[in-house]
């Protein structure tokens, strides 16, 4: 099946070729290279920001915040925007609302500082429908304060003649921070200043990917960053300016050996002016995909969520199909906050839903999560297992002659695939994608190498089986008090014990 079929027609963005991809795998790799990247941008530095901290340290060694550097970036005569989402509630956890008391030094002080704009979301009314008739269309009304601007990018230049546009899901918080060993006594993950055990306790090992791009479709995401700054509902007039000049993709040479890329979007409906009637293009491309997906396909995914009745429709399809699907997926999303309470009564919705109870119990469907352990350095001889919190929105499908791969911002919701503002990338480039989820695989199952996992991916039936039998024997030695072999469990029947860290001496603890 070739590349066009799968590119939707209802996307603000056409697929362009001659580009370089990378994936950065968890928060570790992925702020390095940003902090790079700001480091060496001449001409100009844009960010969304959705989540965020004022205090977040991209490279934790170096005690610099992201915030410091990019004043010092806009001291050095590069031009520093962003557009913040503004949440409907200022007190949301982990949010920078404007005015963020006192105010953020540095940032729309005049011409010589950081341009900052902030920008509410938009709710949603209308109906929900299946693609495809799977279940009775009903109306759905989200207020204003469920919509959240939901996309993390950065771009900027590369200091020479590049450019250079990162798009994913982690975002600039400390908890967000990690490494590929998912530790759970990393302290690196705490804000300075903070207590690090409590912190601890409160904050499980995170587990995300960031994509950057270099080619022609960095221009996307700048046409998206000046549409959503341009048109921002709070616009600070009077000190930050619009963008008047655009990159335009025939400006950015293409890579000799590079590949098409697609950027899609989510754009709520009348959010803004160009875009009247919003932009489901992630969803689309979702559906499409997986309505390819047959007998000798493989899916993996990884989700944060997983209520969008849409595409478990096309899931359930799939593996009618004989098409087999790993799907690794958080515990407890967003547990104890009221984002997660909304989402988490949305998920339950779902999950009683005829499709999802198909999918759930199909011999072609593994529905997993991740956990971590280590040896609990207490005087116990005991292990400390705890969940490792899944915040990455990727989905691989490996057909007969065709692979796709999509990564960014954008969760299995209907909050995201329909009014959430999100930002994802798509290509095709098997060998590529397979050197990826061989990647993360290797991660997960702790058991193979890259080289193995990528030799499984060919074999969908025994990477299948792999990440079912694991899952099983990890939650037999977790039951048992033993050192599991993975980081591999079964989504509905595994429970994590509570982090308690007394009496633990991090400092006794070799340096992360």
């Amino acid at each position: 099946m070739a590349a066009p079929t799968f590119w939707g027609r209802h996307g603000t963005y056409s697929p362009r070729p001659g580009n370089k991809v990378a994936i950065l795998i968890d928060g570790q790799a992925a702020y390095k290279e940003i902090s790079d990247a700001f480091n060496r941008a001449k001409k100009f530095i844009y960010l969304t920001i959705s989540f965020g901290d004022q205090d977040f340290l991209l490279v934790p060694k170096t005690g610099e915040t992201m915030f410091d550097i990019l004043r010092s970036r806009r001291k050095d005569g590069v031009d520093v925007r962003m557009v913040v989402w503004q949440p409907a509630d200022k007190n949301t956890q982990d949010t920078i609302p404007d005015p963020a008391p006192p105010g953020i030094p540095g940032v729309n002080k005049g011409p010589g500082s950081i341009q900052a704009r902030w920008d509410k979301a938009k709710g949603y009314f209308g109906w929900y429908r299946s693609p495809h008739g799977h279940f009775e269309p009903f109306p759905v009304c989200f207020p204003e304060e469920l919509g959240c601007h939901h996309q993390k990018t950065y771009i900027m230049d590369d200091g020479g003649d590049g450019f250079v546009a990162f798009v994913g899901g982690i975002n600039p918080v400390q908890a967000y921070w990690d490494t590929p060993k998912h530790d759970s006594l990393d302290f690196r993950r705490i804000e300075p200043g903070k207590d690090r055990l409590k912190g601890l306790e409160k904050t499980p090992s995170l587990h995300d990917i960031f994509c950057s791009i270099k080619g022609p479709s960095v221009a996307d995401v700048v046409a998206n960053f000046v549409e959503r700054y341009n048109g921002a509902s709070i616009p600070h007039a009077d000190v930050a300016s619009d963008v008047t000049s655009q990159l335009t993709a025939d400006q950015i040479p293409q890579a000799a050996d590079g590949i098409e890329v697609l950027v899609l979007r989510t754009i709520a409906p009348k959010t803004y002016r160009s875009i009247n009637d919003g932009d489901t293009g992630i969803r689309e491309l979702y559906l499409k995909v997986l309505e390819a997906a047959g007998k000798g396909s493989l899916v993996y995914i990884e989700n944060q969520y997983f209520f969008d009745h849409g595409i478990i429709s096309e899931i359930h399809e799939a593996a009618k199909s004989g098409a087999k699907i790993i799907a690794i997926l958080t515990s407890k999303p967003d547990e104890g906050t009221l984002t997660g309470k909304v989402e988490r009564a949305l998920e339950d919705i779902a999950n009683y839903h005829e499709e999802f109870q198909l999918v759930a119990g199909h011999d072609n469907v593994a529905l997993l999560t991740l956990g971590d352990s280590r040896p609990d350095p207490r005087p116990s001889g005991k292990i400390i297992n705890s969940e490792t919190y899944l915040h990455s929105k990727t989905m691989a499908v490996f057909g007969e002659d065709w692979t796709v791969m999509t990564g960014g911002s954008a969760n299995i919701a209907f909050t995201s695939m329909w009014f959430h503002s999100e930002m994802n990338i798509a290509f095709m480039d098997t060998a590529l994608i397979k050197n990826w989820v061989a990647q993360l695989w290797s991660e997960h199952l702790q058991t193979v190498s890259v080289k193995e996992a990528m030799d499984l991916i060919g074999k969908p039936q025994d990477a299948f089986n792999l990440f079912k039998d694991q899952a099983a024997r990890n939650l037999a030695a977790l039951q048992a008090g033993r050192m599991p072999e993975g980081r591999v469990y079964d989504w509905k029947t595994t429970n994590f014990p509570p982090r308690e860290f007394d009496g633990i001496d991090l400092s006794a603890l070799p340096t992360p």
